[in-house]
Parts: C-alpha cells; sequence; structure tokens
C-alpha cells in the first residue's frame, strides 16, 4: 500500500474512532454536508490540459473546434466533528467527475482531512494546531465551504495552481493576538508529500480553474520533447502526482497576517526544500519555493477589493536542468446587492526559463485574463452562477505539438451548485 492510501485511511480512521468511541458522550458535534455542482458549458477551441494538450481551461475543445457540455463539476463531501471546545476534525472527500486522467482514479477519494485543536491564553491571545492533509492559508479566493469561491467559479491562476498542486501533509500552528478590533497572526508549519510540486508550472505553464486534485490523481502532462522516450527526461512518465515524497526531506512554510474593519492582509513564504536531484521510479523532487501577499479591502456598502501576487521558482535535475521563475498578479473588484454578486477579475502570469536547456526544453510562457461572474443566491446555501472567462496566453513549446504559440481561449459557463 502506497503512502497516500496510508495517510488516507489513516486519517478516516482517526475520524471515524473518535466519532465511535465518544458516541456515548454529551459532547460530540457531528456534521454532514455536500457541495454538487452542475454545469452547462461553452468551450474555446484549444483542447484543455487534462485532455494531454496545452489549453488554459478546465474544459477545452475538440479536433480545433469549441464544444457545449453538460458536466457535473464538482460532487464533495464534507464531514466535520467537534470532540470538544478545544479539538475538532473535518474532512472533504469527492467523486471522481472526470475520466481524463491518466489512471482510473477511485470514486471517492480525499481533499482535505485534518485534525484541529485551539485553546485561549487570555482575551487577547490563543493558539491553533492543525495536522493532517490540508490547503496552507494562501488563498483569498477560496473561502467558502469545500474550499470554493464566493466571488466566481473560476478561480485565479494563483489559486487554481494552488488547488492542483499544492497540499501538505503535516502540522500547522497559529499564534493569534487581538486588540481593540485588530487581530495579527503567525504561523510556521511542517510538512512532506508536495515534492513534485511545480512541474505543472514549468511543463504546462499557469491555467484557470477550480478543479481541486484529489490525494492519489495522477495529472496529465502533454507529449512535449522533453518528456519521455529521447527527451532529456526519459524518466518522467506523462503525469504529475503533486502528492508524492520523493526524498524524505522535511519542507515549511510561515505565514503572517493582520486584519481590522478596514483591510485584512496576509503573506506566506512557502519551501518544500526538495532535493532536486532525486528521483523515486515515477516522480522527480522539484526544489520549489514562493512568496505570496494578499490584500482585502471592504469598502461601504457592499463593495470589495481582492487582490493577490505570488513570485517564486522552481529547479529540478542534476545542474539545474529546469529552472524557472514564475510570478502572477490578480485584482478583483465585487459587489453584493440583496441576493446578488458581481465580479471581476483580471490576471497576469509568467514563467521564464532561466537553464541552459531553452532550445530543447522551453518552459517561458506569458499571459493575461478576464474573468466576468454574476451570481445569484438562491434560499440559503444554493447559488446560481454565470461566467464568462478570456485567457490570452503566449507559449513557444506549444509549437512542438503542431498548435499556434498564442493561443485565445473564452469559456461560458452556467453552473448551479447544490449545497447542504
Amino acid at each position: 500500500m502506497n503512502s497516500r492510501a496510508v495517510i488516507a485511511i489513516s486519517i478516516l480512521l482517526i475520524f471515524f474512532s473518535c466519532a465511535i468511541a465518544i458516541a456515548q458522550e454529551e459532547f460530540p458535534r457531528v456534521n454532514i454536508g455536500a457541495v454538487l455542482d452542475g454545469r452547462f458549458i461553452v468551450t474555446g477551441k484549444p483542447t484543455s490540459w487534462l485532455n494531454g494538450e496545452l489549453g488554459k481551461n478546465r474544459y477545452g475543445g475538440e479536433d480545433g473546434e469549441s464544444r457545449q457540455l453538460g458536466q457535473l463539476s464538482q460532487a464533495s463531501l464534507l464531514l466535520s466533528l467537534g470532540l470538544s471546545d478545544s479539538l475538532s476534525a473535518r474532512i472533504q472527500l469527492s467523486v471522481d467527475v472526470e475520466h481524463n486522467l491518466v489512471q482510473e482514479p477511485a470514486w471517492l477519494d480525499l481533499v482535505e482531512g485534518l485534525v484541529t485543536y485551539r485553546t485561549i491564553f487570555s482575551p487577547h491571545s490563543r493558539l491553533k494546531i492543525r495536522g493532517g492533509f490540508f490547503f496552507p492559508p494562501v488563498s483569498m479566493e477560496n473561502t467558502d465551504p469545500a474550499w470554493t469561491s464566493p466571488f466566481s467559479i473560476t478561480t485565479s491562476a494563483i489559486n487554481s495552481w494552488i488547488g492542483e498542486e499544492i497540499r501538505v501533509t503535516g502540522v500547522e500552528s497559529t499564534f493569534a493576538y487581538s486588540w481593540n478590533l485588530n487581530e495579527f497572526t503567525i504561523t510556521g508549519a511542517a510538512f512532506g508529500n508536495n515534492d513534485p510540486a511545480g512541474t505543472l508550472l514549468a511543463w504546462r505553464g499557469w491555467a484557470l480553474d477550480d478543479r481541486q486534485t484529489r490525494l492519489s490523481e495522477r495529472l496529465p502532462l502533454a507529449p512535449i520533447p522533453p518528456i519521455g522516450d529521447g527527451g532529456l527526461f526519459p524518466r518522467q512518465p506523462d503525469y504529475d502526482q503533486p502528492f508524492s515524497e520523493v526524498d524524505g526531506r522535511v519542507g515549511f512554510y510561515g505565514a503572517t497576517s493582520f486584519k481590522n474593519r478596514r483591510f485584512e492582509w496576509n503573506g506566506v513564504y512557502y519551501d518544500n526544500r526538495g532535493n532536486q536531484n532525486d528521483f523515486n521510479g515515477s516522480q522527480y523532487a522539484w526544489n520549489t519555493r514562493f512568496l505570496d501577499t494578499g490584500l482585502s479591502i471592504p469598502l461601504p456598502p457592499q463593495f470589495e477589493i481582492v487582490s493577490q501576487y505570488m513570485n517564486g521558482r522552481s529547479k529540478m535535475g542534476i545542474g539545474n536542468m529546469v529552472n524557472i521563475d514564475f510570478d502572477s498578479f490578480y485584482v478583483l473588484a465585487t459587489e453584493s446587492f440583496g441576493k446578488n454578486r458581481v465580479t471581476a477579475r483580471y490576471d497576469q502570469f509568467r514563467v521564464k526559463d532561466r537553464d541552459r536547456f531553452e532550445v530543447q526544453d522551453n518552459n517561458n510562457e506569458h499571459g493575461s485574463s478576464w474573468t466576468f461572474a454574476y451570481i445569484r443566491s438562491i434560499a440559503e446555501k444554493h447559488r446560481f452562477a454565470f461566467e464568462v472567462l478570456h485567457i490570452h496566453s503566449t507559449r513557444p513549446e506549444r509549437v512542438t505539438l503542431q498548435l499556434p504559440i498564442t493561443e485565445n481561449e473564452t469559456l461560458y459557463q452556467a453552473a448551479f451548485r447544490f449545497r447542504f
């Protein structure tokens, strides 16, 4: 049994063992919820990266033509257990709603599974400790249940990548201090099982989607020249399995935040400390680190501006055979009125190839996107959303697949999200 299966089964056993053990006590609070997201989609012409090419959207065309799709895009089960005032556990399981991955994945797999302990030191200070398999505190968009966004259907390029390749198996500790209406936090974490992070940014580039990679999934890589027989990396398979441990080294991240009535700011530094010379038989370890900072400014009456900027680098192979810098930025403006919300977001993204193998493995790219979304709340927990997403991107490596170097992709989506 591989390490990912062990982690998933262990978390599930801990969760349900705790529930059974305290079933006769007074305190236990068990909540079971779900998120279902069904869509009608009109794609652009480029084929999606999930179907083996270099398109930037989750849903793309076929044979150079756009498509119309009816799609179940998310089916998640949410389980939470309150063991005491201080101790709780939470799990998100998701059903396989796509069959375009490299292997036939488990029909039900883990997105997050963690135990949280909270203690209060004084009226002004408290401590939170999390352990398990979870998202680091990067996103300022994905604040709704099941790591979804209240602003739009598709998240920014930054948070799309977080959902695809960044998840940690480890322990995180956060100290918070509050005074008046201000709050300051500082966070530190140690983790493993995220060594291949960076693979997609180098060999696919940025994308914009709302997909959450599950624990055991393998994400497809396009058949570009550096991968496979005759390439610079003949041992690299045609997939990325991001939640793998390759080198046995412990990574870390640190974060801090400050918020009051006028704004909220956070910053995160992530370093997986990957030993870029290591290979476990199917995946390379990538030495990936990034700095992310975000700002949210609420303005009366119901207007808000949210922005994030990420800058990082990733290296892999002896002598830095792959060496990229990457950065992305977005700003969104959103306004709520009654049960309605409108959002506009602008993204920019870039990958800079800095190794000496640019001719054989050109990982340069740059691009931008516009997203316009309208959301209508229905009852307390359900919503209808309509979104238009346009992406303009230039990636020289597309020519090796006989594709245009510059692509324009427009995606239309109408979605109904049911949550209970």
